[in-house]
């Protein structure tokens, strides 16, 4: 998922950016609105916007993201709790209005509410690496990880059984529709882990199987 963040409050900055950073989310963000108001034309799923900003008003970001994205799901952190604000906030298309101070949890817990099946879709395999089971892609920082179509048999079924032992005769029936494949699961194995650069994700279980971690 790929977020937007503008918070000229460098501490507040660095806390959220860094939280979703570790949770594999694809993250830009600044301090200064008037840098923000020309990086919003970009598309994200998710702005994050403080309305106290450095040489403009989060409220006119939220038009011109409207304007240009009008699928875009904004939340506002704002330590401004008139009234007015948060109705004005509202009618400019904001979809929910945090109040400063907050618990971080308070934002992650409604960033799950609002997006559930895209991250549903999305699963962290490793690091950077994730696999949208939807789309059957895999990415690398936002990048599509060229994969062959066995290779993306094997990691969904891998991931289906996350933490349990994938069976070569279970690889044999999901990837080659139980035809002879002994002597090529090794080498799909292979390709995968070097399509994976995440050190030993997929662990090896002599005469039993693989595991991804």
């Amino acid at each position: 998922m790929n977020i937007f963040l503008v918070e000229d409050n460098k501490d507040l900055n660095q806390l959220i950016t860094k939280t979703f950073e570790n949770m594999s989310y694809n993250i830009v963000s600044c301090e200064d609105g008037k840098d923000a108001f020309e990086i919003v034309n970009k598309l994200f799923d998710l702005y994050i916007i403080d309305i106290n900003l450095p040489n403009i008003n989060g409220l006119e970001l939220v038009k011109k993201i409207k304007a240009n994205n009008s699928k875009a799901k904004i939340f506002i952190i704002s330590g401004d709790d008139n009234i007015e604000t948060i109705v004005k906030a509202y009618d400019l298309g904001c979809d929910d209005y945090i109040k400063k101070p907050f618990d971080l949890r308070e934002l992650i817990v409604k960033i799950h509410v609002f997006f559930k099946d895209i991250l549903e879709n999305e699963i962290i395999v490793c690091d950077d690496f994730i696999f949208n089971k939807e789309e059957r892609l895999l990415y690398h920082k936002k990048e599509i990880v060229k994969l062959t179509k066995k290779e993306i048999l094997l990691l969904d079924l891998l991931l289906e059984h996350r933490g349990k032992i994938v069976t070569y005769d279970m690889i044999k029936e999901y990837v080659w529709q139980n035809k002879d494949s002994s002597k090529h699961i090794r080498q799909l194995v292979s390709k995968l882990k070097k399509n994976i650069s995440c050190k030993d994700i997929i662990e090896t279980y002599s005469s039993l199987g693989y595991m991804i971690k």
